[in-house]
């Protein structure tokens, strides 16, 4: 009896130990599987990443803060810019922004340029054939969300913007001591499209349109010449503090005031559209010392005349093809 029990212990023993062992080899085969897999997949992963490696060459989108030249920089056509914070242009150094950019600006970017800004097509060069797009990065844009760019006192001669787009800023092209040129652009959507500050600066052949303010200029002793633009659909076409201005062959129609002279000096402008025939109506659109009641200080007399009796065809942004393909 004593021999048979212990048979049957024995018995159970073995058939434990076997079972374990079944399930020692399941689980050894079961961790065997996942390990092959993970070894598959990471060989999967690493393949991917060799042919399709992400680089910056690839990344269509460049995002700039706080940045500051550290040498001539020109950017490349078929990226977009996004500005946070400051963008700084150090003297002696130049920026080329050339035709086909896009840069955006987010809330309250700006531009300082102590150096050389070059904004599109050379002036040498027969046509613009791209527009640059400069904009606001925010969603439902509003005059105002950036800046705008500054030109801090270069005394530079070779600064230009040409065949450019330039809205949603607080100053689009604020312009201290030096002179650029302006051609072949549109300012649209601003607070003010362009201000001039002891600047001989050529604002010419643009579509100054749907701003606050289209042009201001201020300063004496320079000779600033804005020439063959539409300034339209502003609340004030020019505000003008610097009677040596050259303003003349433009279309300055559909402003609530087309012209704003805020000093004691006579000014003279000819040659413009006012958007009337009737010397009446465009006295109406000016303000100056015949205006006692809508200035508080003493202000010279705006001289108009001679006037064009009819739009200047000529005059304003050349390309609006481009601009309609911009829209798309």
């Amino acid at each position: 009896m004593k021999i048979s029990e212990h048979c049957n212990e024995l018995y159970k023993i073995g058939t434990l130990l076997e079972q374990s062992i079944q399930k020692m080899k399941k689980r050894s085969i079961y961790y065997l599987l996942i390990f092959c897999l993970g070894l598959a997949v990471g060989a999967s992963c690493t393949t991917q990443e060799t042919s399709n490696p992400t680089t910056p060459e690839d990344n269509f989108e460049v995002v700039l803060e706080n940045y500051r030249l550290t040498g001539d920089e020109t950017w490349e056509s078929e990226k977009t810019y996004v500005v946070h914070g400051t963008l700084e242009i150090p003297r002696d150094m130049t920026l080329n922004i050339p035709p086909g950019t896009t840069v955006k600006f987010g809330r309250n970017a700006f531009v300082t340029v102590k150096g050389i800004l070059k904004i599109g097509a050379p002036l040498a060069q027969a046509q613009v054939t791209q527009l640059v797009y400069l904009t606001s990065d925010n969603i439902g844009p509003a005059p105002g969300d950036w800046n705008g760019i500054f030109f801090d006192h270069t005394h530079d001669l070779e600064s230009f913007i040409r065949g450019t787009v330039i809205e949603y800023a607080t100053v689009a092209l604020d312009v201290k001591t030096t002179s650029p040129t302006v051609a072949e652009c549109t300012l649209r959507f601003n607070e003010t499209a362009i201000a001039l500050d002891g600047s001989d600066a050529r604002v010419r052949y643009n579509d100054i349109v749907d701003n606050s303010i289209g042009v201001s200029t201020i300063g004496r002793q320079t000779l600033p010449r804005i020439e063959k633009n539409n300034i339209a659909k502003n609340e004030t076409g020019i505000f003008c503090e610097n009677v040596q201005s050259t303003i003349q062959h433009n279309n300055l129609n559909a402003n609530i005031f087309a012209l704003r002279l805020n000093v004691k000096f006579d000014l003279v402008v000819i040659n413009n559209w006012w958007g009337h025939s009737d010397p009446t109506e465009i006295a109406n659109v000016i303000i100056d010392g015949g205006d006692p009641g809508l200035i508080a200080k003493q202000i010279g007399t705006v001289h108009y005349e001679p006037f064009t009796d009819a739009r200047i065809v000529d005059a304003g942004f050349p390309y609006p093809t481009l601009l309609a393909e911009l829209a798309k």
